[in-house]
Order: structure tokens, then C-alpha cells, then sequence
């Protein structure tokens, strides 16, 4: 084996080696995050559920009256809300 070869074969080792190394590093971290995953308390849960309920509401009032930017911004803010509403109040 002359030296070409034999850095050639050191170089894939250590590649492979960081590879591994990543690897564990990215699926523990993604462990982690789940672990750390906070739920709200039921007061603010059920205060952000009124919310999405009040501009819900606004934003049909809005349609109705012909105003399309304000109803278009109330239902946008709804369903902005109702996404952190699935993600932090939701049970799984």
C-alpha cells in the first residue's frame, strides 16, 4: 500500500467518523427539542381560543361590509393564532 492509498483510506475514516458524529449530534438535539416542548396553561390557551373566535367573527363582519383588506387582515391574524393554538395548547 504506498502513501497515495493509505491517505486516501485515512481521509474516508475520518469522514465517516464525522459523519457519525454529526448524525448523533442532529438526533439528540431533535430529542431534546421535543423534551423541552412547553404546553401553555388552560387561562392563556382558552384567552388565545376567544381570540381566534373574536377575529373570526370581525373578519366575516368585515367581508360582509365590502372591506376586503380589514377582513382579509382579521381572518390572516385568525389563522396565525390558530397555529399557535395547535402548536402550544392542543393536547397530542
Amino acid at each position: 500500500m504506498d502513501r497515495h492509498d493509505l491517505a486516501f483510506l485515512v481521509e474516508g475514516v475520518i469522514s465517516f467518523i464525522l459523519i457519525v458524529v454529526l448524525s448523533l449530534f442532529v438526533s439528540s438535539q431533535s430529542a431534546n427539542a421535543k423534551e423541552t416542548e412547553k404546553k401553555w396553561k388552560e387561562k392563556e390557551c382558552t384567552d388565545l381560543y376567544n381570540a381566534i373566535v373574536l377575529f373570526t367573527k370581525l373578519s366575516g363582519k368585515e367581508w360582509k361590509q365590502k372591506n376586503e383588506e380589514k377582513g382579509s387582515f382579521y381572518a390572516s391574524t385568525a389563522a396565525d393564532y390558530t397555529i399557535i393554538y395547535s402548536t402550544f395548547c392542543e393536547n397530542e
